[in-house]
């Protein structure tokens, strides 16, 4: 008899790999109900406009049209998470391009595209606003009637005019940057129908289906009992379908109906109507001693969200917390505004708000590393919190802290011990740099109310079934999730099924978001197996009047007291049979310290933390940028499935390229220039550089086997690491992303680096 096991840890191959590498795995863009109707949506042709009239006659007696739709069939026409100022379908006004007019549901797809061009909508078009610093004056046009501040927050923190006073330097810079785009593979996509009991279905691509759950029962007027969502296999997410979709135009329609419907995006659509990341206007100034010891930081942050709220409130807070990096400082300033614009809707997307204040930050690092003379790792080893270490809040970082070690790690890779070599170059325009950047997030969702449940069920085979609302977005939490069941049942990680993302047959594990659903699920799934003994002291008290003290699961069953050994199977039947039952919930809530006055989730508790080298090779005479090699340092806590975890992180980094280098939203006076894959460009496996993972095991206590968040942290610090190795390529200062060629080619022209090179011709001068 042995209790040994050894699935976390391990990289056990993820259950969906073949049948989504095959092509058989079912998304919600896959499914085509019996008899449903294909939806259409009118979007706006104006960024801002007063809607006069709709006028539907001719779409309703188009052929094949079942039903066309508008804001009078809308029964509570707002929703939202943190701001209800979304209309399902627009009734007086419409707030950007994409914003959605009416909805036609038709028996094929080209009588839905026909008569959503049929429809007439009288416009009286309205002054537009797309600049937030313009945003914010007095006199702007207003996107809601409350005005242009979403949200607004000042906090002070410390001395700060004295920290600046004693400063031995002062860095100052303002930087921007871009709005994002998620790109995913699959585009907001779904089915809906009614069931046997009368209750509308939705079958979507989401990271909460408990939440669309309400999102829908609000706008319907419906009991949530009413509604049943189910989320399939999802194509890509990254924080794009954390909001609503096409969940409650679908349920409109079928309610309305009485017909299954089916609604997938077009890519421009869904570029156009879909959330997108904040773009940042940051204005930053820190303070640092002769000896590299940061003293203060001062810091103004515009974040636009866009024509409505979404989850920018959230972000905002993220931002504020992060923009001050992973390091100790006593003294902040920080003013921050989450401001409506007439530009697309932007929300949550990996890294939540902290990428755009870690560049930065970051950027700020390196220049004062220059301006002191110090090495770039060094100045971040020196300032680099600790566990037990107080933070600029106030807040004690109780969690897991590895970040020293991760800066520690980095100082000794080779990559960036030999970083000044500039052997290998074949021609005099090529330079080449290698730059260095740290970043952290907080896990969970900070002092805002966060606990999920998972259910457990023993069954009679002796396998064991997992049920949470988890969504699988592509990052391997069910397999996770299976390998952590497995763990604590020493089951083999086979016999562990997984039921996942239904409103009817899973407890709720809350959002799949903030990099936290191995800790949340994998806490709620401890806590069941916490429930589970206690089942058994009870069946074997009830068995033999003695309680027992020790209950030992093994590979062979169960031990309790005595050398009996239960098989799982037989364990099931016995509980079932005494009424004790075979299936348990746990819930798990997440500890929170109160909230920092004027912030809605600070300070958080536990945080990921990470350490990015980046090699680049810039040919300054067209300003372009490569990448050749990427060195990723992770405190990972403890890794659950090496596989997953390198695959995260590696999609990360490579996202963090696209955010640095290209991926460029072109907004102009509100109108969308770039939407499509052809015009908005990602990076491709051609532009994926060598990336190394290295994982830093720091264990964290709170977590489930030491586990922590990992989702996010991949990308928060690649962009600065880019632009920092440019910087030392180069001797320019880029303070805007995406660093495109465009971009780069007319800083290098400002420094003179480009007519030094074609002055000497071509050779360095």
């Amino acid at each position: 008899m042995t209790s040994k096991s050894s699935y976390v840890g391990a990289p056990v191959v993820r259950r969906d790999a073949f049948e989504k590498a095959t092509g058989t795995a079912m998304y919600a863009s896959d499914l085509f109900p019996d008899d449903f109707l294909w939806v259409s949506v009118l979007r706006s042709r104006y960024p801002h406009a007063h809607i006069r009239r709709i006028d539907t006659a001719k779409a309703r007696l188009h052929a094949g049209v079942v039903a066309v739709l508008t804001h009078e069939d809308v029964p509570v026409n707002r929703f939202g998470v943190f701001v209800k100022d979304r209309p399902v379908l627009c009734d007086d006004r419409v707030r950007y391009i994409g914003d959605p007019v009416a909805l036609v549901a038709a028996e094929t797809r080209e009588a839905a595209l026909e008569a959503v061009k049929m429809i007439e909508v009288d416009y009286e078009e309205l002054p537009a606003v797309t600049d937030p610093i313009s945003a914010l004056r007095a006199d702007s046009p207003k996107v809601h009637e409350g005005g242009n501040v979403c949200r607004q927050t000042s906090l002070r923190f410390g001395d700060v005019e004295g920290a600046f006073a004693r400063a031995d330097v002062v860095v100052e810079g303002t930087y921007t940057t871009g709005t994002q785009i998620h790109a995913f593979l699959e585009t907001e996509a779904g089915i809906s129908y009614l069931d046997e009991k009368g209750r509308v279905v939705v079958v979507a691509g989401g990271q909460s289906p408990h939440r669309d759950r309400a999102e829908i029962a609000h706008a319907l007027n419906l009991p949530p009992e009413r509604v049943r969502v189910i989320t399939p296999y999802v194509g890509g997410a990254f924080g794009g379908k954390d909001d609503v979709t096409v969940q409650i135009h679908l349920a409109l329609v079928t309610m309305k109906t009485g017909r299954p419907a089916r609604l997938v995006l077009s890519r421009e659509e869904s570029m156009l109507s879909g959330t997108k990341r904040h773009p940042a206007i940051i204005k930053m100034r820190t303070a640092a001693s002769r000896d590299g010891r940061l003293l203060a930081n001062e810091v103004e942050i515009v974040y636009d969200t866009g024509a409505y709220a979404a989850l920018g409130p959230a972000v905002l807070d993220v931002a504020i917390e992060n923009c001050n990096g992973p390091y100790r400082i006593s003294s902040a300033k920080i003013d921050a505004y989450l401001v409506y614009t007439n530009n697309m809707v932007a929300s949550a997307f990996r890294g939540f708000g902290a990428p755009q204040v870690m560049f930065a930050m970051e950027r700020q690092i390196d220049r004062i590393a220059r301006r002191i003379g110090i090495d770039p790792i060094e100045l971040r080893l020196i300032n680099a919190i600790r566990k037990g270490d107080v933070y600029v809040f106030g807040n004690r970082m109780e969690g897991s802290v590895g970040i020293y070690d991760c800066l520690r790690i980095a100082r000794e890779h080779p990559l960036w011990r030999e970083r000044r070599s500039g052997e290998g170059l074949e021609y005099p325009w090529l330079r080449r740099g290698v730059g260095v950047a740290a970043g952290m997030k907080g896990y969970t969702i900070g002092a805002l109310p966060d606990r999920g449940s998972v259910s457990v069920e023993l069954r009679r085979d002796g396998s064991i079934a997992v049920s949470g609302s988890f969504t699988e977005i592509g990052q391997g939490v069910v397999e996770s999730v299976a390998q952590l069941t497995a763990e604590l049942f020493k089951v083999p990680v086979g016999k562990v099924h997984v039921l996942f993302a239904d409103t009817e047959r899973s407890p709720d594990t809350s959002v799949t978001s903030a990099s936290r659903q191995i800790f949340l699920a994998g806490n709620a799934l401890r806590k069941a197996f916490e429930e589970v003994v206690e089942r058994v002291r009870d069946l074997i008290e009830l068995d033999t009047g003695r309680r027992p003290t020790g209950v030992t699961f093994t590979e062979e069953g169960v031990v309790a007291g005595a050398d009996e050994v239960i098989p799982l199977g037989e364990l099931a039947e016995r509980l079932e049979s005494r009424g004790l039952g075979r299936t348990v919930i746990g819930t798990y809530e997440v500890p929170k310290v109160e909230p920092i006055a004027g912030t809605l989730e600070i300070p958080h508790l536990f945080f990921m933390f990470g350490v990015t080298i980046a090699e680049v090779i810039v040919n300054v005479l067209t300003g372009s940028v490569t990448v050749p090699r990427v060195v990723a340092v992770i405190d990972a806590g403890r890794v659950i499935n090496p596989i997953n975890f390198t695959g995260q992180i590696e999609g990360a980094v490579v996202q963090g390229l696209g955010y640095a280098l290209m991926e460029e939203a072109k907004i102009v006076n509100g109108y969308l220039q770039t939407k499509d894959l052809s015009t908005y460009l990602i990076p491709s496996s051609k532009d994926a550089p060598e990336i190394e993972v290295i994982p830093v095991e720091s264990y964290e206590e709170e977590g489930p086997f030491g586990a922590k968040g990992i989702g996010e942290v991949g990308i928060l610090s690649v962009a600065p690491a880019v632009v920092n190795a440019v910087a030392e390529a180069c001797g320019v200062e880029p303070t805007s992303i995406p660093l495109t060629p465009e971009k780069l080619y007319w800083l290098l022209k400002e420094v003179g680096v480009v007519d030094k090179i074609r002055g000497a011709g071509g050779r360095l001068e």
